[in-house]
């Protein structure tokens, strides 16, 4: 097999997401490799050093066998090395065409680019490869699997030999999961080389031709494909420790629990305490920006406060309380007016995406639990990484606390994490295996829910 990269004795100090202090990697001609991190792993440094953002501070690196000094993103496009990550390889004000065949055209060439002619060449390329996503969509229109699916296709027809993709944020499962599965896995046959890169043992374990762990920066174990025994490798590694899906996010959830915080300075000023108290646990564990105190929403976080049903505009229709919070997302035409095929497809998602029935036009038609389900769902349109909610399930009936968890879940399923913050251990029991426990926002911690709180240590409360 042909040896594609190959790190030595890799070291990096990760500046709060884990260091490297001597990782060491094969990747050869055809592999899917799927490396997982854990325990302080350093699974994102390592992502970083594949794009080319950092540069290796000791050990070496090689590309065909030959040493590479100064690795950077330039170097990764000339070895034509790809990396899909949830923050840049789309360009999000360009259509599905535009980010598949136009970007291909400039600025490297001078001829005339034909939008039709484009739009109709990858609308039967997304056929060829039974993938429903139409050209003419737009990158935040799309969910987090449409859009790994898109940044796969478009790896492939840039010409790409080797793929990074960083599976390190959202969660991967069900039939999303093997959609995503299914494209690689042609996408190898092609000639592409995978390596997949996750913090919890996710179905790419699956698919891959060898699997690593990574702990403390350090290369622990590789193995072939997946058995019964590795899967609980990869599920209890490093001596019985529970892997990082399985101690910090299960299926897109974790809680928050501190029962001597005053709320009277909101859940925002809450947040920002506990990260400057507990620097490196919130690079770790949460990773989240925080947006500034009253606003919804920062780069990848969205911050839903108790009372965010509230704070609908009661004299704007459904469709504008979607479109109003995220204008930056939505593709203006002349006089800035929001074309109606968009405002149609967004609201027409909601519909789907909620089960709200579509005859509900006006705020005034949903009932309480409809408009805590629309004032979170809005933010979904700014594709977050992660959803901070403080008390959801505060003062709800259990029907509508029913609701509220289903679509939770769903949300979880497309690849949002969520975390909720409760003075009410029992309002998380359900969703949450684990959650971070602090004492008035210090002394940050991970815990198994079911051995911090026993039943009977939650029962009255």
């Amino acid at each position: 097999m042909k040896e594609l990269l190959r790190i030595v004795h890799g070291c990096l100090d990760g500046i709060g997401e884990g260091e490297l202090r001597d990782y060491n990697v094969e990747i050869y001609e055809g592999d899917i490799l799927y490396i997982q991190g854990v325990e302080d792993s350093g699974i994102r440094t390592l992502a970083k050093v594949f794009a080319g953002d950092c540069a290796l501070k000791g050990g070496s690196l090689f590309l065909n066998g030959k040493k590479v000094e100064d690795y950077d993103r330039n170097t990764a496009y000339y070895y034509r090395i790809y990396t899909i990550t949830a923050e840049r390889d789309l360009v999000e004000t360009l259509s599905v065409a535009e980010n598949l065949e136009a970007i291909r055209h400039l600025p490297f060439s001078l001829r005339p680019y034909d939008r039709k002619k484009a739009e109709r060449k990858v609308n039967a390329y997304l056929e060829k490869e039974r993938v429903d996503i139409r050209a003419d969509e737009e990158p935040w229109m799309l969910s987090q699997t449409d859009r790994k699916k898109l940044s796969i296709l478009k790896a492939n027809m840039h010409g790409a030999r080797l793929v990074i993709l960083d599976a390190t944020h959202g969660f991967y499962e069900g039939k999303e999961a093997e959609e995503i599965c299914e494209l690689i896995r042609r996408a190898n046959e092609e000639g592409i080389t995978f390596v997949i890169l996750s913090r919890y043992y996710t179905m790419f374990a699956e698919i891959a031709s060898r699997i690593q762990i990574l702990a403390r920066g350090i290369d622990l174990k590789e193995w072939g494909r997946a058995d019964e025994r590795i899967r609980l490798c990869l599920r209890r590694p490093a001596g019985g420790t529970a892997a990082a899906g399985a101690d910090t996010f299960l299926p897109g959830f974790l809680g928050m629990y501190d029962y001597e915080w005053e709320m009277e300075d909101g859940i925002w000023h809450y947040l920002s305490f506990v990260r400057r108290q507990n620097p490196l646990f919130w690079a770790r564990e949460v990773g989240a920006h925080i947006p500034e105190p009253g606003c919804s929403f920062d780069k990848d976080t969205a911050v839903i406060p108790v009372n965010s049903g509230e704070n609908l505009v009661s004299n704007l229709d459904i469709a504008d309380n979607l479109l109003l919070p995220i204008p930056h997302r939505i593709g203006r035409g002349p006089g800035g007016v929001i074309p109606a095929n968009i405002r149609r497809n967004v609201l027409e998602k909601f519909y789907r995406t909620t089960g709200i029935g579509p005859d509900k036009t006006q705020i005034g038609d949903l009932n309480r639990i409809q408009r805590k389900i629309l004032s979170i769902y809005r933010w979904e349109l700014a594709h977050p990484q992660i959803m901070i909610l403080e008390s959801p399930y505060s003062g709800l009936m259990p029907e509508e606390i029913r609701s509220l968890r289903t679509y939770l879940q769903g949300a979880a399923n497309r690849g949002i994490r969520i975390l909720y913050f409760s003075k009410e251990p029992d309002d998380m029991r359900e969703d949450c295996e684990s959650i971070i426990l602090t004492q008035n926002g210090k002394n940050a911690k991970i815990a198994t829910f079911s051995h911090f709180f026993p039943p009977h240590e939650t029962d009255g409360l």
